[in-house]
């Protein structure tokens, strides 16, 4: 299996190789939480200076959202409709977007409730 990632910048020094993109192969497929994990613990994530960065993770949905000050990422949605993911084939595209220093719990509060579609 094939995880392409982006990320937001974090600083404007941090533009100069924006989208930051990187493919992590892994051997069998993994679940959205293991590629998820994965990516947190290959320390793609930058560190911030006071570490308390806030990240969501999303592939066609909103799937997790990262905290620096966390030890796990947050799931969202772990069993969510595979045709709604961005992938294709063998390739799973994840991007995380970067909240600064706001407060994880409210990015995950916020994304919890987020309605893509019209009731």
């Amino acid at each position: 299996m094939n995880i392409y990632v982006t990320r937001d910048s974090v600083a404007a020094g941090d533009d100069v190789d924006a989208p930051h993109a990187k493919t992590f192969a892994t051997p069998q497929p993994l679940s959205l939480d293991q590629a998820v994990r994965l990516i947190v613990s290959s320390n793609y994530l930058p560190s911030i200076a006071g570490g308390l960065a806030t990240w969501s993770v999303a592939s066609g949905i909103p799937i997790a959202v990262v905290a620096q000050q966390w030890k796990e990422p947050r799931m969202l949605f772990l069993t969510g409709d595979e045709k709604t993911l961005d992938r294709s084939a063998n390739l799973l595209r994840l991007h995380f977007s970067y909240f600064a220093q706001r407060e994880p719990d409210v990015v995950l509060d916020v994304l919890t409730r987020l309605s893509l579609r019209a009731h």
